[in-house]
């Protein structure tokens, strides 16, 4: 009988703060702040509408991955080949190279050139192109071996990010900035914790990341499969804890200055926190944290790309030429103009996020059917075309969009999905073929 390998506390904390520090990206870094300076002396109510969609959600889909038997290319195939094309394959493009990862590199190098003053020099653009080849060569050094990507994190960029927000966190709990106002928005707190919680993306992240902790898991578990499913869950946990922590923190920090940076928002509002706390010193070393803080996420969806187009091409195309191909995509975008790319790829988010949700929340409690996950996946995703569409009408200058999905019940609170959701389970279960899912998309040795 093989012997049960077992993790100690330490190696689960070093795993969870890996996860952590993949999800803690420039995004997540900078707008709960500016969440809390909005809601004022509610932000501890929006926070707990944040919790639910932004931290809990995300977690689910490491039980999903343990539940499902792999990540984002083995639980989309377990629906079908169309819904692997329509959502798989739009999700890896929109949250990898065409949009995410060169928004973490663009962050990047506003970030370094505001601290060497690079962004004010005539050559500025090649100096940018210069930035951005060092930039993927350095995250490619992170994430060329999956087996090190774990313990790589961990050993360089978690410390940093955790002494800079210790800092800046420990500092207005001390002295806070400002007095508190009321919230500047018309709507519930929990409400607007709740809909801000869907921005970060983070459930389709951790879909992707997913498969760089299971492989880390299984390599240090000699393969073990229940092991390493019961792991995945407590190390997740233990990842969006801290964030979850740390993300308070920010809603307070940002809190303290609803009175004193009404006007102010994302990096111009927390730079200038950091200025008041600590001068131009502490703005140094705050950019310098975001730089790392975007640097690690795009490390985590380079990797999760990598992985994704290994798996769908059975193979043929290895996960380190893969990984050189979505980085050296990433960096054409990245050059090439990231601005437009931004605006006209954002409205893609609103396609791939409500199918993301459903077959999560169907593979975590709902495993056993099948036919109602089918269901319920394929009618969320014409649901996010719908509300692509309308993202793409407003852009063309159609201010109303499509104004049925607006009518919706809830969609101002961003839960108008649900009704197609329910729906498109219960017609499934019903109608849909009842069938097991395929063994080439439940083998947890698929991940």
């Amino acid at each position: 009988m093989q012997n049960q390998q077992r993790l100690s506390l330490v190696t689960l904390l070093w795993i969870g703060f890996a996860i952590f520090s993949m999800h803690f990206g420039a995004s997540c870094m900078l707008w709960p702040t500016t969440w809390g300076r909005d809601s004022g002396d509610q932000f501890l109510l929006a926070f707990a509408g944040f919790f639910f969609s932004g931290l809990i959600l995300p977690w689910l889909g490491y039980l999903a991955v343990s539940k499902g038997g792999g990540p984002l290319y083995v639980l989309s195939s377990q629906v079908g080949p169309n819904f692997v094309r329509f959502f798989g394959h739009v999700t890896i493009m929109i949250t990898g190279p065409l949009f995410v990862i060169p928004r973490m590199s663009a962050a990047s190098w506003d970030a370094v050139s505001r601290v060497t003053g690079l962004d004010l020099n005539e050559s500025a653009f090649m100096m940018s192109v210069v930035f951005q080849a060092l930039y993927y060569g350095i995250v490619y050094w992170f994430i060329y071996k999956e087996s090190q990507i774990v313990d790589k994190l961990s050993k360089f960029l978690v410390p940093a990010l955790v002494l800079i927000e210790i800092a800046v966190i420990g500092k207005a709990l001390i002295d806070p900035i400002g007095p508190t106002a009321p919230p500047n928005y018309s709507r519930s707190p929990l409400s607007y914790g709740f809909v801000n919680g869907y921005q970060t993306m983070d459930l389709t992240c951790a879909l992707m990341f997913a498969s760089i902790i299971v492989f880390d898991l299984k390599s240090r578990l000699r393969g073990q499969i229940s092991r390493t499913n019961t792991y995945l869950v407590i190390v997740g946990a233990i990842g969006f804890a801290v964030m979850g922590c740390i993300q308070l923190g920010e809603m307070y920090r940002g809190h303290t200055a609803s009175q004193l940076l009404p006007d102010l928002n994302y990096a111009k509002l927390s730079a200038t926190i950091v200025l008041e706390q600590y001068g131009h010193v502490g703005g140094i070393f705050f950019n310098i944290a975001l730089a790392f803080a975007a640097m690690t996420t795009a490390i985590g969806l380079a990797a999760g790309c990598g992985a994704y187009a290994e798996n769908a091409s059975n193979g043929s195309l290895p996960y380190k030429k893969a990984c050189i191909a979505s980085l050296i995509l990433s960096a054409f975008v990245s050059v090439a103009g990231l601005g437009t790319i931004v605006v006209w790829a954002t409205p893609m988010l609103n396609l791939v996020y409500p199918p993301a949700i459903a077959l999560t929340l169907c593979t975590a409690f709902l495993a056993p059917y099948i036919s109602g996950r089918r269901g319920a996946c394929y009618a969320t995703l014409l649901w996010g075309a719908f509300d692509a569409l309308d993202g793409y009408l407003k852009l063309m200058g159609r201010e109303d969009g499509l104004p049925f999905i607006h009518m919706v019940p809830g969609q101002a609170d961003g839960l108008g999905f649900v009704w197609f959701m329910v729906i498109g389970w219960v017609l499934g279960q019903l109608f849909w073929k009842q069938e097991s899912v395929r063994a080439g998309g439940t083998s947890p040795e698929a991940v």
